[in-house]
């Protein structure tokens, strides 16, 4: 499941009424901010902003955010822990080791760095869902067409990605039950990897068809014509859009200036 993908049974709230394209420029500032610094106060003061936005105004299902947000869990305890293991300043013997095992120090500053690191992790994924989660993606790419200009096949050819990504899925399960019926077994380890790299090169056909049909579809509806299309949903900047990208950018702000 991805990140990007709306959730479901969104209530109407504050950030479903700001247009994506003001949520993407009010949630860069957030990112903008998480690397400047490597002191992990900076992403551990957006990592709150983020949650009171998410609980307060984003009108997402709650229950549903952390099965959401559960694929970043390998990826920031990994990358924790293997910056906190690798990091330079565990070979300053000037520094005193927190813990050792055997030839392995570890420092205060590695520790820092590294959780440091996972929590812009953190930061990515909420802000990845007050982006994108109140909001469908139709919407998404009306936004950045009528407000940020980006050209309609660019917009709409990524809507169009998103939109297919789910059925990667369906065809992998296919292609797993049509092999089985045709007594395709794979057996060892050794076979595992054979089947998994001939169900790959099944799905890497079926997305080339895909993706011609699709372009063919948006050529055949005048995508690449040049000339100016109109809008089924005109979206227009209000002052909810500029209250969320300027209280964004003061959180922003805010969280790298203030002292620890």
């Amino acid at each position: 499941m991805s990140l990007a993908a709306p959730l479901t049974s969104v209530r109407p709230d504050f950030l479903t009424r700001v247009t994506p394209a003001a949520r993407l420029a009010a949630g860069m500032t957030w990112l903008i901010a998480a690397i400047v610094t490597l002191d992990p106060i900076v992403p551990i003061r957006l990592v709150i902003a983020a949650a009171v936005a998410l609980v307060l105004w984003s009108g997402l299902p709650l229950r549903t955010v952390p099965a959401r947000l559960a694929p970043l869990g390998f990826a920031i305890v990994s990358l924790t822990v293997f910056s906190i293991l690798l990091s330079g300043a565990n070979a300053d013997r000037s520094l005193a080791a927190v813990a050792a095992f055997g030839p392995v120090r570890i420092t205060a500053p590695a520790i820092s760095a590294g959780l440091a690191i996972g929590l812009r992790v953190i930061v990515i994924g909420l802000t990845t869902l007050l982006v994108f989660g109140p909001s469908d993606p139709t919407r998404m790419a009306d936004s950045l067409v009528q407000q940020w200009h980006i050209p309609d096949r660019f917009a709409y050819g990524t809507l169009g990605a998103l939109r297919v990504a789910p059925f990667m899925a369906d065809d992998w399960t296919l292609i797993s039950a049509s092999r089985r019926l045709r007594g395709i077994q794979a057996r060892g380890v050794a076979g595992r990897i054979r089947d998994a790299g001939d169900r790959l090169v099944v799905m890497l056909v079926a997305a080339i068809r895909r993706a011609e049909r699709l372009a063919l579809a948006m050529d055949a509806r005048g995508f690449d014509s040049g000339i100016k299309r109109s809008h089924f949903r005109e979206l227009r900047v209000g002052w909810r859009d500029w209250m969320t990208v300027a209280v964004a950018a003061a959180v922003a702000v805010a969280a790298v200036a203030l002292p620890r």
